[in-house]
């Protein structure tokens, strides 16, 4: 869904060309208007105008970076069957809707609950394997 206020300051947002922000053209993004003053913005799925996920700024992109680094590997290296998997399970964990369940889409304490529940899953799993492999 377009976004149509920045949800940090309350301006407009436009769709622009990234190169604006990054120098080079990665295709579209929603853009706060108030930049630089107000940095969210948020890019679009390839060839299209559909947002990947919620507006964000310099704070909330720096934690779904750290989501998304926890998180992928889960899926990446095989511990999931697939990315889809993946987020089958996190749906579960955190009650959300699966539509609803995208690092994109997560707020700062989502975020840190990503965070938290994968080096849970984690934890258990090296827990579990420590077990299994000390009793042989």
């Amino acid at each position: 869904m377009k976004p149509q206020r920045c949800p940090f300051c309350r301006s407009s947002v436009s769709l622009i060309d990234s190169a604006t922000i990054y120098g080079l053209s990665y295709g579209f993004i929603y853009l706060c208007d108030s930049y630089p003053k107000c940095d969210a913005r948020v890019g679009c799925h390839p060839g299209s105008i559909k947002p990947l996920g919620t507006l964000a700024n310099k704070e909330l992109r720096r934690w779904r970076s750290l989501a998304h680094r926890k998180f992928d590997p889960l899926w990446q290296s095989g511990v999931f069957s697939s990315r889809q998997a993946a987020y089958k399970w996190l749906s579960k964990a955190m009650k959300l809707p699966l539509e609803k369940t995208h690092v994109a889409m997560f707020d700062i304490r989502q975020c840190q609950k990503v965070i938290a529940l994968v080096e849970s899953f984690v934890n258990s799993r090296q827990h579990v394997t420590t077990k299994v492999t000390t009793r042989c």
